[in-house]
């Protein structure tokens, strides 16, 4: 049934659309047929489209007139001509009431045997008024209330008997996409329940003409919405091609001058709760104290207060408000002045102005355009103001927000950084100088080469812990050895020689002999001195801290070069690299922590003894500072490295946080300045 519905919906439309000319809007509807009907009744369930509330009427008296019973009853002659009648006026329905009533007329004259009838149409709200009465406008058909109250609440076709004046009430839901209407409702003749079936088909395909009239409508008022959007992005798009504030305002007024054929149109802005002139349209220039200006201000003013839309003369649909300041502005003309509002406040207004009265669709396209223009308006005013202005206005809103009651966390939340910045202020802190720091060994052994040879062994390498002792390395002790064989050879040469000579008692000879034997000797005990150096030994406990001879086995080495260099595992030192713009405030005795990268988790105490000469390490000039560690029992190794902060007195905290900066501006300025 919903399918042969929508198919005859199509037709239906078509015809109407080439000639019924159906209205607009419902201005009309309940006008004339309603005079002496009941008051509109709203609907008693929640949803608004359940059943409706009418008032009780008396019981409708039995009989009817001659001429109810002749529209329903006559000849064939008489009920053809009605019909031609009926279809003309049908087709020649200028308004809705017009429309609603022919269409009644054909709904009763194509069901026999009708007595009365009634036709109750949505009105807004749930609200449910007659919309037409058959047989005449002034019918009384309050007795079919029930029977209407009963269709609407079940939303779907009802045949009633047994209820008080009638004998027999047929209603029937008037539905569209799920949506109720309204409802019709006939009083007919008793029959059989195949007839009344029949009678129900006829008001559900019926009804197909009066969904026709609700899609019109409907799509009317879609066509109207979508024209004044497009109004208003078009002025935002005309808006938008400007970059400043001013440009802007006289582009939009202009535009909406020309637009809507207004004689002027001016835009005011909100400035201290005071609405001030910033365009007006085809003026490049205007006189704000003059006394025109200062009216139209007070108009604009009138409207922000209000926070709402106000024209002159008023509107006959709407409460347009106070409009005192719009009359005396208007004079002969007419004014409609629109409030622009972005994020709930409002930012300004737009003031219209022409010869003729403005209606309610001029006063919606104004609305559109203002709620696409505000936002776009008052981001242009923020850009505008300066940076102090915005900062004032920041300011107030978070003034505002302290003084509502109703955000208690706020007061604290500021009230606690208020103590905080105090705090920073005026309360002093612990000044440290932090630096990267290494640790090393208090004493550091260098093992060089004792004569130029070649080595033969380097059992150790940096990082190997050692004993008082250890052989580090040795040196190649061939040649060494043969050497000392021909020490020794010569030693006994020339003590042979010396005896002989004693013998002879040759003694030139034997002096001779005796100072070469000497000279041997001497040879003889160099040679041995160098054979005990070629075992390179630690000289105490302690760990290899750099030399790795591994890879250089059978190499030469030159006398005095360095091999090993050894720290003992007791006694460190840590050297701190302190920059140049923070050696001022460190002094020999000071004390601080260092925390390494291998024990983060422990602070290590120190004592400052040393601060050495600058030197460059990755482009930046440091000081090394050498510090005493107050503890030597933990298990350190030389090279470690770690952060380390000087406590350098106290000061306030805003000093601490902000002296480099500060000394970084007067650097600057001492650079730059003449």
């Amino acid at each position: 049934m919903r399918c042969g519905r929508r198919k005859a919906l199509e037709e239906f439309r078509f015809f109407a659309t080439i000639r019924c000319r159906l209205p607009r809007a419902w201005p009309d509807v309940g006008g004339p047929c309603s005079a002496r009907l009941f008051p509109p009744f709203v609907s008693s369930r929640p949803s608004c489209l359940g059943s409706t509330v009418l008032p009780s009427s008396p019981d409708h008296p039995g009989s009817f007139s001659a001429d109810r019973r002749s529209a329903s009853g006559g000849g064939t002659g008489g009920a053809s001509a009605g019909a031609g009648d009926a279809w003309s006026s049908f087709a020649a329905a200028r308004t809705a009431a017009d429309f609603c009533s022919a269409w009644l007329s054909l709904q009763c004259l194509q069901v026999p045997e009708v007595r009365a009838a009634l036709l109750l149409l949505e009105q807004g709200g749930g609200t449910f008024v007659p919309a037409a009465v058959w047989p005449s406008a002034q019918s009384d058909v309050t007795y079919l209330a029930p029977a209407a109250e009963q269709c609407l609440g079940e939303r779907q076709g009802k045949v009633l008997r047994g209820l008080p004046g009638a004998l027999v009430i047929v209603a029937y839901p008037v539905e569209l996409d799920g949506q109720l209407h309204g409802a019709a409702v006939l009083d007919v003749v008793e029959r059989a329940d195949d007839a009344l079936q029949g009678v129900l088909r006829q008001l559900h395909w019926g009804i197909g003409w009066l969904e026709t009239l609700f899609l019109r409508r409907q799509n009317l008022a879609d066509a109207e919405i979508l024209q004044r959007a497009r109004i208003a992005l078009d002025v935002l798009a005309v808006a938008g091609e400007q970059g400043r504030l001013p440009a802007m305002a006289m582009a939009v007024v202009n535009d909406l001058a020309s637009r809507f054929a207004c004689e002027r149109v001016a835009l005011g802005v909100d400035r201290g709760g005071r609405v001030r002139l910033l365009a007006l349209s085809h003026s490049a220039f205007f006189e704000p104290k003059s006394q025109f200006v200062a009216a139209l201000e007070s108009a604009m003013d009138e409207a922000l207060d209000q926070r709402r839309s106000v024209a002159y003369p008023p509107l006959a649909e709407a409460d347009d408000g106070i409009a005192i300041a719009h009359r005396d502005f208007a004079a002969p003309r007419a004014v409609c002045s629109v409030v622009l509002a972005s994020r709930g406040i409002g930012v300004g207004v737009l003031s219209f102005e022409r010869g003729t009265p403005f209606t309610s669709d001029d006063r919606r396209a104004f609305e559109a355009v203002g709620s696409l223009l505000a936002p776009l308006l008052h981001s242009r005013i923020e850009l505008h103001r300066w940076f102090a202005g915005r900062l004032v206005d920041k300011l107030r809103r978070i003034w505002q927000h302290l003084g509502d009651r109703r955000r208690p966390g706020l007061r604290v939340a500021v009230a606690f950084a208020v103590v905080l910045l105090l705090g920073v202020l005026f309360l002093d802190g612990d000044y440290r100088i932090s630096a990267r720091a290494v640790v090393e060994g208090e004493v550091q052994r260098a093992a060089v080469a004792p004569f130029a040879g070649f080595l033969r062994e380097a059992p150790v390498r940096a990082g190997f812990v050692v004993r008082q002792g250890q052989m580090l390395a040795t040196l190649d002790e061939r040649d060494l050895l043969v050497e000392r064989q021909r020490a020794l050879a010569e030693r006994e040469q020339h003590g042979a020689r010396y005896r002989d000579a004693l013998a002879k008692h040759e003694r030139a000879s034997a002096n001779v002999s005796l100072a070469q034997m000497q000279q041997a000797e001497s040879q003889l005990a160099l040679v041995e001195d160098k054979l005990f150096r070629a075992r390179i030994v630690a000289p105490f406990d302690g760990i290899v801290v750099s030399g790795d001879l591994s890879q250089l086995l059978g190499s030469p080495v030159e006398q005095g070069k360095l091999l090993f260099e050894i720290a003992p595992l007791d006694a460190y030192r840590v050297i701190l690299k302190v920059e140049d713009r923070d050696i001022r405030d460190v002094r020999a005795g000071q004390t601080g922590k260092l925390v390494l990268s291998g024990l983060a988790g422990e602070a290590l105490d120190f004592e400052v003894r040393n601060i050495s000469m600058a030197e460059a390490e990755d482009g930046r000039n440091v000081f090394r500072v050498e510090a005493q560690l107050a503890r030597n029992d933990l298990k350190l190794r030389p090279g470690m490295e770690g952060v380390g902060k000087i406590n350098a007195g106290a000061q306030s905290h805003a000093w601490i946080w902000t002296h480099r900066l500060t000394d970084w501006l007067r650097l600057q300025a001492w650079t730059w300045l003449p």
